[in-house]
């Protein structure tokens, strides 16, 4: 008898917690459509014994929030246009992207030798990437 006592009031605190669980999540969502990316390049440091890539990427906040870091993706294309490789590059910001404003963000592009999958940049195909596409995941705010 006592079980059943407590039972809908259980329901209705967990009920209420997975709605606020997924409202800000939906929040986060909703702010990348207020991330315009502007200009990007891909570009190789010479001088370096082992060539690394950096992605130049201007990012404009039009939103009301402050951006302490986001999660991208690149999607990298071959001359034709047919996909070479997905790279996700997590936390990829160096300084915060504060509201209403427009930065210009240096991101080294990781290699890694060992496991090609986990590259952020398609290094052993180096020659046949002609063009690439960038897609925002996941955004962390920032405090105000």
């Amino acid at each position: 008898m006592k079980i059943t006592l407590y039972k809908y009031p259980a329901i209705f605190i967990c009920s209420i917690l997975l709605l606020f669980l997924s409202a800000t999540k939906a929040v986060g969502e909703d702010y990348i459509k207020n991330i315009e990316v502007g200009e990007s390049s891909i570009k190789f440091v010479e001088n370096e014994f082992n060539p690394p890539a950096y992605l130049y990427l201007e990012l404009k906040n039009n939103g009301d929030k402050n951006v302490a870091n986001l999660t991208f993706e690149i999607s990298y294309y071959d001359a034709e246009g047919y996909l070479l490789q997905k790279a996700v590059v997590k936390n990829a910001l160096t300084d915060s992207l504060p509201k209403k404003e427009t930065r210009k963000y240096r991101i080294r592009l990781n290699g890694d030798v060992i496991n090609i999958e986990h590259e952020q940049y398609p290094y052993s195909q180096h020659d046949k990437v002609g063009d690439f596409d960038i897609k925002i995941l996941k955004i962390k705010f920032g405090r105000k």
